[in-house]
């Protein structure tokens, strides 16, 4: 069993790798073209309790039975974690290789639409939270949360996630909160101008870290038997 400070670091570390501003871009679009305040925080809830709900329902499917599939029974208990963790590292490593040659890469997300009623954002934040199964980071997530035994855990580390990574809709969430909205989407716009390719540094640079971590923790298995970073992914938990 991984342990849950194992997860919650990794969750973070890929937060921030997945760092993405693309959803609230999509809420001061929405903001410019008339949408209410309301409407637009709810396309937020939807984007930040969806995305991390999708993602706790996969770890406990899909992330549980990567270890009962057939080519597990080839490999030593242990060896199972480490072929995962390696796999993992590798789709990190080349993630971080093609937004180091294109910093402006993210996965694809939702175009704006025209919509800005209730019902047009609600579904506009269902199928961002449902794109979320494009980002590698988001992927590894589902990988390594589902290799511990509580719903809880996993559910924090999937919530921790898009919070991160979606730091600027929580950001811009909470200023139309406070009624302060017209300020943060200018303070936004200006501030995405500046800081984009910095961002995007910073989340190449915690790819990189991330999928170097794991892979070294695979290769330390290798070595001795043992793992160094995630000890919880020992089959002695």
């Amino acid at each position: 069993m991984t342990s849950v400070l194992d997860v919650m670091l990794a969750a973070a570390t890929l937060g921030v790798a997945g760092l993405d501003p693309a959803g609230a871009a999509i809420a001061v679009g929405a903001l410019a073209a008339g949408a209410r305040e309301r409407h637009v925080l709810l396309f937020a809830a939807v984007v930040l309790l969806g995305t991390a709900a999708w993602g706790t329902l996969l770890s406990l499917t899909l992330g549980r039975r990567l270890e009962g599939l057939a080519w597990s029974r080839l490999l030593p208990a242990d060896g199972v974690g480490a072929l995962v963790e390696l796999a993992v590292a590798a789709a990190l490593l080349a993630w971080a290789v093609v937004r180091w040659r294109r910093p402006g890469a993210r996965p694809p997300r939702p175009a704006r639409g025209g919509r800005s009623g209730a019902v047009g954002l609600g579904l506009l934040g269902a199928g961002f939270a449902l794109t979320a199964v494009l980002d590698p980071t988001y992927v590894a997530l589902v990988v390594l949360a589902g290799r511990d035994d509580s719903a809880a855990t996993a559910a924090a580390a999937h919530l921790l996630w898009i919070l991160i990574s979606q730091l600027p809709l929580v950001v811009l969430a909470v200023a139309v909160l406070q009624g302060r909205h017209e300020g943060a989407v200018a303070w936004f716009q200006r501030t995405l101008a500046r800081w984009r390719p910095l961002l995007a540094t910073a989340g190449t640079l915690a790819l990189v870290l991330a999928g170097g971590v794991l892979a070294l923790d695979a290769g330390w298995w290798v070595a001795t038997g043992g793992f160094l970073v995630l000890p919880g992914l020992s089959s002695g938990g």
